[in-house]
């Protein structure tokens, strides 16, 4: 690679750096490895693009869609079979057909979804010589054979059918993704989709369901363009070479048109199917497109009248986002996290417009818009942002909100001499992403991969997010000012694999190549068991940063429902650098596999069924009662308002010292029956009498004994999890007292009915992380002195050493156990050591509703 046609000066000041730094900008990228390599992966993404757009226009490069249709199937379906109808005159191509299982989010094969094999497996008819169905090479090579159907009268009507009957589950979610492309409407309805279902014999069922129509035009999107035109840009900064700056502008003069009008039939429908055309991601695109149309404004590739459209264009975009019809900023609260000045959608609005408006500061309303931005931002940090420095979602919109902060904070330091930088609230949330790491993940990235930090998946979040590469970005901002908290950033970074690149929905490729500095020290923060009462989550840590050492675990009891998830209550747990139960994490939005990542089977948490037998999810939002940390035990109590439960209290507690075993006691008054959903990143599993044994990943073992009920059922499924592990699926237990009818949550064809008796118990349960080679914990139950079910001793052993004594006392007075102990013992909890008396007994209080552990003292 060479550099050619380097800009001398610049008539125009640039914003995000001066034309005086340019040199040393150019210098640096090639000198230090991480920012070349970097720079070469961009300068490469820009001329594959160059090289697709000789055979394609910009239009068709990206133009086909994913369309999907979400149903849930009938009473008493055992089958399915669907057709595609494509009706009036018109042409559609269609790339593949997915099957989805909504409930699992895992997809179903289709016998040949992608027509690699011609029609095999499908059945095209049309009562009309004038339609037509064949096959033809994408003209995208990347996207393989596509259907081309052409109907050439307005009466026409092809059908393309699935010829074999796939099996479901009744009264379950299902979807139908289709991708395809339309250049131009049909004539009649378009493209629907029609369901039919059969029962267990093969006779047909009274419902069909007939999807949407889909008929409208799917041009290349926008969005589809914004990296490669950030690359664009940034190689003409690095080289002068106008042909790079040629490229940035061709794209910009198609996508902010089509910014414009997905806009106007956003405002016109309110069409969330999409959100790329939401105030959410027009926000983060005019911001980059804003730094885009900066550096390659003085080029002198951009002719007068493209330049008077441009303008005209974001003029449009920036008045559009300042209109309550399209977007409801002004609403303090509102029923949806898609609007309101609460939601992360508001923050990314008002940030792109801030931005647009320093970078424009000539246009006439640049002030009022700066200043609507800045009174966002602070109301935002004020009322939002919460005591610790969280944004009131999840860690996934905590990324985005922050990442989004980050640019127009430095471009008003720069431009108006604003510092944000040193507010309190905005050191915390750099703050917060740091104290809630994972430790190492010695599975994520694969076998050659060194392990690396990530960010816990709880409700939308995955843990493969990577919003340590924002701790490069800001690290310089705070290396003089605040010099602990920016080495504690470049840790994290570095530790979090060290990513330069911005990722996700809508990046900024000029972040990547401007503000790192990874010359910068670094420095391991001291990570211990923390609470996010305003968040909700719960952290245990041990060994924190002592490799093949460090446990973790995080609770969720959240107060909030942003983004919520059914997931009150739930845990996961790494340990020696491995995930052994994980959050799910999220799907698409609208690709149909919402049901299962929503749902709380998804999730480490019990369900109650309602009076007919249908397992029913719990509440968004729960009570964190009392949490209590030390060196050897953590522990956290939350009441859980599940609307089908008198009171139900989980306790989750991490016995440390040495013993490394977690404790979990659902404390349940209801009348109806439940299960008890755990999930294990295994690949097999075995179940003997109350015991699992999942053999996790890294010959790590997940040893889950259940001490109540005394007799269970368990049933075995798989269901998704994202991040880049090894195993896609985690496996997914149902676990409930035995009883008839086949226990609880059979998987049955039963639609999630379940007739089994006796679930109405508390569930005490013992999660036992283990290597390959660790013997099996032992566990014996003792008498107590009175006679109620609800008091119960237990004393936990392994390797023939008790390890430790759990007490429960699950009735609503405090009482006294006699523990036959030999030696003093502990309660971590309160710090009370019990001596013996003259028998060997040690005599311990519990207090009503209380789990206790106690320590020999020895």
């Amino acid at each position: 690679m060479t550099n050619q046609s380097r800009i001398a000066t610049a008539n125009r000041p640039f914003a995000c750096y001066g034309a005086e730094q340019l040199e040393s900008i150019r210098n640096r990228v090639f000198m230090q490895p991480k920012l070349r390599q970097e720079y070469e992966r961009q300068w490469k993404l820009s001329d594959t693009f160059a090289n697709e757009e000789l055979s394609l226009p910009i239009q068709r490069i990206y133009a086909f869609r994913t369309v999907p249709f979400v149903f849930r199937t009938p009473e008493n379906a055992a089958y399915l079979k669907f057709a595609l109808h494509i009706r009036g005159k018109g042409e559609v191509w269609i790339n593949q057909v997915q099957l989805t299982h909504s409930e699992k989010g895992l997809p179903i094969p289709l016998e040949n979804g992608r027509f690699d094999h011609g029609l095999l497996g499908w059945a095209a008819s049309s009562h009309s010589v004038t339609s037509s169905a064949s096959l033809q090479p994408s003209e995208n090579p990347g996207q393989g054979q596509c259907l081309h159907v052409k109907n050439l009268s307005n009466n026409n009507h092809m059908q393309l059918s699935i010829t074999d009957p796939i099996p479901v589950h009744a009264k379950e979610h299902y979807s139908i993704q289709t991708n395809l492309r339309l250049d131009q409407h049909f004539s009649d309805d378009g493209v629907t989709i029609e369901v039919e279902f059969q029962d267990a014999v093969g006779q047909p069922v009274d419902a069909v369901y007939i999807s949407p129509s889909f008929n409208r035009k799917t041009p290349t999107n926008w969005a589809a363009l914004l990296e490669t035109t950030g690359a664009d840009a940034n190689v003409y900064m690095v080289t002068g070479n106008m042909e790079y700056a040629e490229r940035a502008k061709r794209k910009m003069l198609y996508m902010l048109p089509d910014m414009c009008q997905g806009m106007d039939i956003f405002k016109a429908t309110g069409w969330h199917d999409d959100d790329t055309y939401g105030a959410v991601h027009i926000g983060r695109g005019i911001a980059v497109l804003s730094v885009i149309y900066d550096q390659i404004a003085d080029s002198g590739v951009i002719l007068p009248h493209e330049s008077a459209d441009i303008h005209a264009n974001f003029r449009y975009i920036a008045k559009m986002m300042m209109d309550t019809a399209y977007y409801r900023f002004d609403l303090e609260q509102f029923p949806d996290e898609k609007g309101g000045k609460r939601s992360n959608w508001n923050a990314d609005r008002a940030t792109g417009l801030g931005i647009y408006a320093l970078i424009f500061p000539e246009e006439k309303l640049a002030d009022d818009y700066l200043a609507h931005t800045c009174a966002v931002v602070d109301w935002q940090l004020e009322h939002v942002v919460d005591q610790d420095g969280a944004w009131p979602e999840n860690i996934r919109y905590h990324g985005a909100v922050l990442h989004r902060y980050f640019l127009f904070f430095t471009l008003l330091q720069r431009l108006k001499g604003v510092d944000y930088w040193s507010r309190d609230k905005v050191k915390k949330m750099y703050r917060f992403l740091i104290d809630t790491v994972t430790p190492k993940d010695n599975v994520q990235g694969g076998p050659d991969s060194e392990p690396k930090l990530l960010s816990p998946a709880v409700g939308d979040s995955t843990v493969d997010d990577q919003w340590f590469r924002m701790f490069a970005y800001a690290a310089p901002f705070y290396a003089t000012t605040d010099s602990q908290l920016s080495r504690e950033m470049m840790w994290a970074w570095q530790h979090g694999g060290g990513v330069f690149r911005d990722t996700g929905a809508y990046p900024c490729t000029l972040l990547a190549l401007l503000y790192p500095l990874p010359e910068l020290p670094q420095e391991a923060p001291a990570l211990t068991s923390v609470h996010y009462p305003g968040m909700g989550y719960i952290i245990f840590r041990q060994n924190a940063g002592v490799w093949g050492r460090e446990n973790y675990a995080i609770f969720e009891s959240s107060p909030l429902t942003y983004h919520a998830h059914h997931d009150e209550g739930h845990f996961s747990i790494w340990a020696n650098g491995t995930p052994l139960t994980l959050d799910p994490g999220t799907g698409g939005y609208y690709n149909g596999d919402r049901h299962w990542y929503v749902n709380g089977h998804a999730h480490n948490v019990v369900q109650f069924m309602d009076e007919a037998g249908v397992i029913q999810n719990g509440p968004l939002k729960s009570l964190c009662e009392e949490v209590f940390f030390s060196n050897q035990f953590d522990y956290v109590r939350s009441k859980i308002p599940d609307s089908h439960a008198e009171t139900y209290h989980r306790h989750f507690a991490y016995v440390k010292a040495g013993v490394d075993v977690y404790v979990v006691w659902d404390r349940i008054r209801s009348e109806n029956n439940s299960i008890w959903n755990l999930h294990a990143m295994s690949t097999m599993s075995d179940i003997e009498n109350n015991r699992i044994t999942a053999h996790c990943l890294n010959d790590m073992k997940l040893e889950v004994t259940f001490l109540e009920p005394s007799g269970i059922s368990v049933s075995k499924d798989h269901g998704a999890v994202s991040g880049a592990y090894p195993l896609t699926v985690q496996e997914h237990f149902r676990i409930s007292s035995i009883g008839v009818g086949g226990g609880c949550g059979d998987g049955g064809d039963d639609g999630g009915r379940d007739n089994s008796s006796n679930c109405n118990r508390d569930y005490l349960t013992l999660l036992y992380p283990k290597t390959r080679e660790a013997s099996a914990l032992v566990i014996q139950s003792f008498p107590t002195d009175a006679d109620c079910p609800e008091i119960r001793m237990y004393k936990i052993l392994r390797d023939e050493q008790t390890m430790f004594y759990l007490l429960v006392n699950g009735t609503e007075q405090s009482h006294t156990f006699r523990c036959q102990a030999g030696s003093a013992l502990l309660n971590p909890h309160n710090k009370t050591t019990y001596s013996s008396d003259h028998n060997g007994e040690c005599h311990v209080q519990v207090e009503a509703g209380r789990l206790t552990i106690l320590l020999t003292n020895d």
